[in-house]
This record gives structure tokens, sequence and C-alpha cells, in this order.
């Protein structure tokens, strides 16, 4: 007897090629999956009826220390990054406020190397060349259609290379060691694999410099012509970081290498200070520009089957973009992600995964803002634990009770929208436990989201 071979299932084989598909470009199935899903979500829009009204936001003593925290936040951002910058520049010179939309290029010590400001080349019109925050010196602002912007339109978004890219240029600096004397050498871009961002080379006196035995020494910049001066002097590029070998019987260690640790993590950014020439300075644009979205539209949110782990619904009249934050008087509540049909799913900052540059505001009186980067690594109801990074020597000693705000999370999330209460956690360091306020029910909101085209 013949045993007949199984007929080909070429049924199944399809549909497994079809998820490989779904899997392995989901760009181009994610049309398709915003309608599934949010046909999915066509049945508990049309219960939401019965759910209850909408409630508005909290009350009124809470809604005005949300106001007063984010007007203070702005104001502080504002001084801290614009105190003590620009000593040797131009008197008539302009400083601008420009938010980041975006971090990225692998640079020296494989951090990001690459800035991209909410604002276009066109708004900040005649600028010059460096970026600074503060008193330190983060970059340099390139120029549409030339070197690394060769591609860039003027309307496209200011485009800027840090340090550690490597297409900056080299920096003179210098360091004050222990017994008084400056030391002076180049500051050049890492390798993508060294220890630190910037790598220090061409010692004045190279002897003296493998005897250093310290580490965390402030460097500056000191001024240089390039047929103009391009980098001013005392500005604070970062702190040094000694590389080398320890030695037997107590010895000192064998410095070998010296690199330069940034005074602000480049992931941590939320806005940098961009200088416009004196002769030909625009009116100031703080906060104001066309490539960050400002629009709001009123939106309901839903709570879902386990909205205790922080997913809701969001229903509105119109399409809601990915990343949109949804905002109730100043309170953060979430990013959304957009479906079809107006709706749209909320994912609140407890229960997010993702990286998030943030904002830790101090109490009144104990300086500016410290910038943060980081992602809620537990939850526990409505207490998230994150993990960041960021912060410097001195703003970490600043690091209590305070409030945590975002920072600039692209173009549909501006920075300053309160998160809640954050205290740092008891037994690791770089832990920050934050306490967001618990919403129950339905609830009036507010999405960010573009202008209409014209």
């Amino acid at each position: 007897m013949v045993k007949k071979s199984a007929a080909f299932p070429a049924g199944l084989y399809a549909m497994l090629l079809f998820a490989l598909a779904w899997l392995t470009l989901p760009r181009v199935f994610a049309p398709l999956e915003r309608w599934l899903v949010g046909s999915a979500c066509f049945v508990p829009r049309v219960g939401s009826a019965w759910m209850g009204e909408p409630a508005m936001a909290g009350n009124r003593e809470e809604l005005a220390l949300i106001g007063e925290l984010s007007a203070d936040l702005r104001d502080r951002v504002k001084r801290h990054d614009f105190a003590g910058s620009g000593i040797t520049m131009p008197n008539d010179d302009k400083s601008i406020l420009c938010g980041v939309l975006s971090v990225g290029r692998r640079g020296g010590g494989g951090e990001p190397s690459e800035l991209l400001l909410d604002h276009t080349y066109a708004e900040l019109g005649d600028y010059r060349e460096i970026v600074t925050k503060g008193s330190v010196l983060l970059g340099f602002l390139l120029k549409p259609g030339v070197g690394r912007a060769v591609d860039d339109k003027a309307d496209d978004p200011a485009r800027v290379i840090l340090c550690n890219h490597r297409d900056a240029p080299r920096l003179y600096a210098g360091l004050e060691s222990k017994d008084g004397t400056q030391l002076r050498f180049v500051i050049e871009p890492a390798a993508s694999v060294d220890p630190a961002p910037l790598r220090v080379d061409f010692w004045d006196d190279p002897y003296r410099a493998s005897k250093l035995q310290e580490s965390q020494q402030r460097v500056y910049t000191l001024p240089v012509m390039f047929g103009q001066e391009r980098v001013p002097g005392g500005l604070l590029v970062g702190r040094t970081r000694r590389w080398g070998y320890e030695q037997d019987d107590g010895q000192d260690t064998l410095t070998i290498g010296m690199f330069v640790t940034p005074a602000v993590a480049p992931r941590a950014l939320s806005h940098v200070v961009v200088w416009q020439s004196g002769e030909h300075a625009a009116p100031p644009i703080e906060f104001q520009s066309s490539l960050r979205a400002r629009r709001r539209i009123q939106a309901t949110v839903y709570d879902l089957p386990g909205a205790t782990h922080g997913r809701h619904m969001l229903v509105a009249d119109e399409d809601v973009p990915d990343g949109a934050a949804v905002v109730q008087d100043g309170l953060f509540l979430g990013s959304a992600r957009g479906l079809c049909l107006g709706s749209a799913l909320v994912t609140s900052f407890a229960a997010s995964r993702q990286d998030w540059s943030l904002l830790f505001l101090p109490p009144e009186g104990e300086g500016g803002p410290v910038e943060l980067h980081g992602s809620v690594v537990r939850t526990d109801g409505n207490v998230a634990w994150l993990r960041w990074t960021g912060p410097s020597r001195e703003q970490l000693a600043r690091l209590g009770e305070g409030f945590l705000f975002t920072g600039s999370n692209g173009k549909f999330c501006p920075a300053c929208l309160w998160i809640g209460r954050a205290v740092p956690d008891q037994f690791e360091r770089n832990l920050l436990k934050v306490i967001v306020p618990v919403l129950r029910g339905p609830r009036i909101a507010e999405v960010i989201v573009a202008e209409r085209d014209v």
C-alpha cells in the first residue's frame, strides 16, 4: 500500500510569512495595525457613554501649585542656562534658549554627538558657531549646506555637533594643577570605545602631566584665533578622568592617558543656548518655534481594564500623533500612541519603559533645575522608580526632595509638564522615587498636536 504524502499547508506557510514580514517591517504594516487596534477599541469607545461624566482637573489649590511650579521652573531654566555664559562674547550679542528635539549619532566614548534643535536655521538668523549652557561649552552649530549639514536646508531643524563629534574642532584648554600652576593641552574627540567622550593630547609639559594623580579636575577653554575668535576662553568643558595602571607596593598609579568627561551628559540635555550676532540679531524667540507643536485639542481619557497599570484610552475629534503629550491643566497624564478614528492608547509615566529627558526642580532657593536622562525600572501603584544618569557632581548634591517635570522629548512633548513629586531612593543612589498623582475614571484632557495644514 502506497502512503500518500501530506498536502502542502500553503495557508499555514502564508500566515507565517505574513507574521514574519509584520515583525521585520513594522513601519510598512503600522497603518494596518493602527486600524485593527483602533477598531478593537471601538466597542469600549461606544460603551464610554455609560462610564460616567468626564471629570475636570483637580482642586484649585493643586492647580495653583502646579501653575506656580511650572512658572518657577521656566524662570529658573532661563536664569541657569543664561547665567555666566559668554563672558568674552561681544556685549551686543543676543542669546536664544532652544529646546532639543533629538540626540543621535554615536561619538566619542559611545555617547551621542549630535543634537537637533526646535528652531530652524532661518529662525536663528545670523548666529555664531558656539553653543553653550550656562558657563559650559557644549558644541558647535552647523551651517546648512556645509560639511556635516550638506543636505540641510534653511527650514530644517538646526543641527549641533557636540565636542565629542568626530568632525568637531580641537579645543585649546587648560587645568590648574595641585601646585597652582596651569597645564595646557589640546582636547579632541575620543574614539567610540574610549572610556570618556574627549581625549587630552599635546600637553605643554608632558613630564608634569605624567605625574598627575588627581581626577575630576575642571577643564576650561583657552582663547584661540582661527582667523576670527572661534572659541572664547573661560568656558567649562568638563572634568578630567585619569587612565592608567595600578602599581604594587602602594606606589602612585602610572598615568598613561587623560580623558575629559563633559560637564553635561548629552542624553540629558533639554535646552541649549545659541548666540546671535549683535549686528543682525532677531527678536528673542525663547520657547517659540515652528518646529515645536503647541496646538492643543480637547480629548477624553477613559480607564481600560487594568487601568491601575497605567493604560488608558483617549478619544479626540482628530487624529493623534505618536508620542503626543496628554495633559490635564499642566499635569502630565502620559504619552499617546495614535490609532484610527481619533482614538489613541495612553501610557502613563509610571507604566512607561521608554527613555525620558527630564527636569528635576529642587526646592526654591536651591539653584537651577537638574537635567536628567532615565527610564522607569519598576512601579508600585502610583509610585515609580526612575533610574537616571546625567547630573554633575554639584548637581548630584542637590538631588534631595523636589519635583519632576518632562524635559524636551520630541516635537509633541515639550518641557515643563509636571509629573509628580520625587525623592532619592534610600537604598540605591541612582534611583529616584517618583510619586505620581492618582486619577480614576473618565477625565477631560488636552493633547498636544501639530498645527493644521493651511
